[in-house]
């Protein structure tokens, strides 16, 4: 399963829930995107910017999997001119 679409009456990532690899269903913590993003740049302004970006567009999803938040924020990264970080990131998390 990739994702499926969230009703359009709530748009906020406080109902998302992540599938792992195995199938298993945790609640969305947006905190572990700002943790790995911390731990590939000291910049918090490039932090702030690709943590916000990724959650608005995982907030239209009530169940993603992790491979499509490692996908969005690595095309968020290449998007905002990050491409080495982006390719660092997706080192980090194959």
């Amino acid at each position: 399963m990739d994702v499926l679409r969230r009703s359009q009456s709530t748009m906020t990532p406080t109902g998302l829930t992540v599938e792992n690899r195995a199938g298993a269903h945790t609640p969305f913590n947006s905190r572990r995107i700002h943790q790995t993003l911390t731990a590939l740049t000291n910049d918090p302004t490039v932090v702030h910017r690709v943590e916000s970006l990724t959650v608005a567009q995982l907030a239209g999803f009530d169940v993603v999997a992790t491979g499509t938040i490692v996908a969005t924020i690595a095309e968020t990264l290449e998007q905002l001119g990050y491409a080495h970080m982006a390719q660092t990131y997706l080192k980090l998390n194959r």
